[in-house]
């Protein structure tokens, strides 16, 4: 069965200067892996180069990307947009940061949709409240008339959660999603990915510098040193078996969730 997303021996480079060097894994279908390790240490640059967002001072000089068989690498600047979203989704580290302050939710979900499909504000709409049931959020007209100032960092986090996954893609990279946020919260934000995984079926990649969220989420484990994969395989094996020294001190030193 082909993998949703390949990996291949890829090398990121910012003003010349390497940033990931020889990184290979793959992803399959309704599959969750975890890409841990300190800041720095080029997790979300290689989420980065999946999705065609590593401007112009940084690029892909090595190696290659599958999604579905089709080569990221090199495809087009137009093929990469029709991809984000249907195809693509993403949760940034802060999505409050990345969406415009003076227009509401609703307002750029609907716009965020219509660059993908010919759709009524209806539809969107339905769409999205459908998704924050999911998410047992019982408000969500009041989120879509909200600005994004207007919600607390968790409440946007959701959002941001709604917004990749109201196309339903098959693929959702997720850059730190929890780290601005507090214990509490974040239980909550993991909880609400994993239940889209569970009602859609759709492959995750989870970037965090929190290895015990890592194993309460994920199937397989990649941990990053210096732009280079230094361990990868299933969760369990890496959390009780780990075979470096940097992975053990990230097992010993990171808050972990409890499974349960």
């Amino acid at each position: 069965m082909e993998p949703l997303l390949d990996v291949q021996h890829l090398e990121v480079s910012y003003h010349g200067r390497k940033v990931v060097h020889d990184v290979s894994f793959c992803l399959k279908a309704g599959e969750i892996l975890g890409i841990v390790g300190e800041s720095g240490s080029g997790k979300s640059t290689i989420i980065k180069a999946a999705m065609g967002l590593l401007g112009n001072s940084g690029g892909v000089t090595n190696g290659n990307i599958y999604y579905k068989g089709q080569n990221v690498v090199e495809a087009g600047t137009d093929e990469i947009c029709r991809m984000r979203g249907p195809a693509m989704g993403m949760i940034f580290q802060d999505t409050e940061a990345s969406l415009c302050p003076i227009r509401s939710i609703g307002d750029q979900l609907y716009e965020s949709v219509c660059q993908h499909e010919k759709v009524s504000r209806e539809e969107v709409r339905k769409r999205a409240l459908e998704l924050f049931g999911k998410m047992r959020l019982d408000d969500g007209e009041r989120i879509l008339n909200s600005y994004p100032f207007e919600l607390s960092g968790g409440m946007n986090q959701r959002v941001g959660i709604m917004m990749a996954m109201v196309l339903k893609p098959d693929l959702l990279f997720a850059d730190e999603p929890t780290s601005a946020l507090d214990v509490t919260v974040q239980a909550q934000v993991v909880q609400e990915m994993m239940k889209m995984r569970k009602v859609y079926g759709t492959g995750i990649v989870i970037v965090t510098h929190n290895i015990g969220m890592a194993e309460h989420m994920a199937d397989k484990i990649a941990v990053m040193y210096q732009g280079r994969i230094i361990e990868y395989g299933n969760t369990e094996n890496i959390i009780y078996h780990p075979k470096e020294a940097y992975t053990k001190k990230l097992i010993s030193s990171v808050l972990r969730i409890n499974r349960g």
